[in-house]
C-alpha cells in the first residue's frame, strides 16, 4: 500500500508536468457510524439499534484533471478515522447486578482511502459547483475499541485494546478482528473558487462486509465537511 500511495503521488506529478493537472489539498470532520445488521452474543451482536456518531477527521491529497466540457477525474489520497459509538439503552438484567460487565464505548478504525471520483463543474458566481461521483478502495492501518467496566450501571474503569485487520474469521468474542479491506461509493458536493479555496461535503458508503464475525455484517458510513485549496489551477 506505501508503494501504490508512492506511485500514485509520482504519477500525479508527472501528469501535472505534462498537462493541465492540478493538486489540491483539504481536511475537516466525519460523521461516522457503522451499519451493523444480524445478531449474535458479544459486544457485536444485537448491536445495530444501540450505534451512535462517532465524530473522526480526514487528511485529502486529491489530484485534478480535466477531461472534457466540465467533465473531471479527481482521484484522492485521503487519511482518515472512521467508526461508530455505543450508545446503551437497554436496562440490565437484575442477575447480573453486582457483576463487572464490559460495555462497548466507541469503535475507531484509521484507514488509508482512495476514492476515485468523476465530477461536473459547472460555472456559478465567483467560482465553479462541483458534484460528482465514483467508487473507493481503503486499507485498514490500525485500530482501537474502546470500552468500560461496569457494574450495577457505573462505569468502574475505562480500557481499550487493539483492532486485528485480519482476513481470518473471528470465532473468538473476546477479539475484535476487522477485514484489512473496504469499498464502496462515493458522493460528493462542493464549490471551487477562482482564487483556489474549496469548501466540499462528501457521502461515502461502504458496500463490503467488514466484521470477520460469521453471525453479523458491518459496513461504514460516513458524512465528510472539509475546508482546502486548489493550486495550479491552469486548466481554469
Amino acid at each position: 500500500m506505501k508503494k501504490a500511495g508512492l506511485l500514485f503521488i509520482s504519477l500525479a506529478f508527472l501528469m501535472h508536468s505534462k498537462a493541465q493537472v492540478s493538486v489540491g489539498i483539504d481536511a475537516g470532520y466525519t460523521a461516522s457510524n457503522i451499519d451493523i445488521t444480524g445478531a449474535a452474543a458479544g459486544d457485536f451482536g444485537q448491536a445495530e439499534s444501540l450505534m451512535k456518531t462517532f465524530h473522526g477527521w480526514h487528511l485529502d491529497l486529491m489530484i485534478n484533471v480535466p477531461l472534457a466540457n466540465g467533465f473531471y477525474f479527481q482521484p484522492v489520497i485521503r487519511y482518515i478515522t472512521k467508526g461508530s459509538g455505543f450508545s446503551e439503552t437497554r436496562t440490565p438484567k437484575t442477575e447480573l447486578d453486582g457483576l463487572y460487565i464490559p460495555k462497548g464505548a466507541r469503535l475507531q478504525l484509521n484507514y488509508l482511502e482512495i476514492p476515485l471520483n468523476f465530477v461536473y463543474k459547472l460555472p456559478l458566481g465567483p467560482g465553479n459547483l462541483r458534484a460528482g461521483l465514483g467508487p473507493y478502495a481503503a486499507r485498514g492501518l490500525k485500530g482501537r475499541y474502546h470500552y468500560d467496566i461496569v457494574k450495577n450501571g457505573q462505569s468502574i474503569t475505562q480500557n481499550s485494546k487493539k483492532v486485528q485487520f485480519s482476513r481470518e474469521a473471528n470465532d473468538n468474542i473476546a477479539v475484535v478482528r476487522m477485514h484489512p479491506w473496504d469499498a464502496g461509493a462515493n458522493f460528493t458536493l462542493g464549490y471551487e473558487f477562482n482564487n483556489g479555496l474549496m469548501l466540499g461535503a462528501n457521502y461515502s458508503m461502504g458496500l463490503t462486509d467488514i466484521d470477520r464475525s460469521d453471525f453479523t455484517e458491518s459496513k461504514n458510513r460516513y458524512l465528510g465537511i472539509s475546508l482546502g485549496f486548489l493550486f495550479n489551477r491552469e486548466d481554469y
